[in-house]
């Protein structure tokens, strides 16, 4: 004996390949979203130095849903994030944005909405009235896709019984 480990039994030295994971690529055009689960409510208040030096609010809500592209291809795990705008917040053109997380198979779902809207919407997503929602992505710009619109509906009580 040489000191090294004698083989007993032939094994094949084929090297294992990842499998790899092709997700489809983005497009613009009407998707469709679900909520999937409860939300996370923020509220808060921030310094903004000067001149002038200013308290700033700022209200958002985060929650877990799941982004179906057009024509059903493809449903994307992803978190949505609606936020308020505030009073240091410059004019924004567009409804929203969409990212693509870098290490995960998932998508990041941005909203602006009014701070009316997102009263609403928080009594209706209180109540678990919220039923669906709907986006519109425009073509990729900067790293993201831009919201040209969105909607969502809510269940109601009928009240004419």
């Amino acid at each position: 004996m040489n000191g090294k480990p004698r083989r007993t039994s032939q094994m094949p030295t084929t090297k294992r390949k990842k499998p790899t994971l092709n997700l489809p690529e983005i497009q613009p055009g009407n998707w469709r979203g679900e909520i999937l689960g409860s939300c996370t409510l923020s509220f808060g208040q921030v310094v903004q130095p000067g001149p002038p030096r200013r308290s700033v609010e700022f209200t958002y809500m985060i929650m877990p849903g799941a982004l179906t592209m057009p024509e059903a291809r493809f449903t994307w795990p992803g978190v949505i994030m609606i936020m308020t705008p505030t009073p240091m917040k410059t004019e924004v053109p567009d409804a929203g944005r969409l990212f693509r997380t870098e290490h995960f198979p998932s998508l990041n779902l941005s909203l602006e909405v009014t701070r009316g809207q997102f009263s609403d919407m928080l009594r209706m997503l209180e109540a678990k009235r919220l039923t669906d929602f709907h986006f519109t992505l425009e073509d990729e710009a900067e790293d993201s896709w831009p919201i040209y619109s969105w909607g969502m509906s809510a269940a109601l009580l009928n009240a004419m019984r």
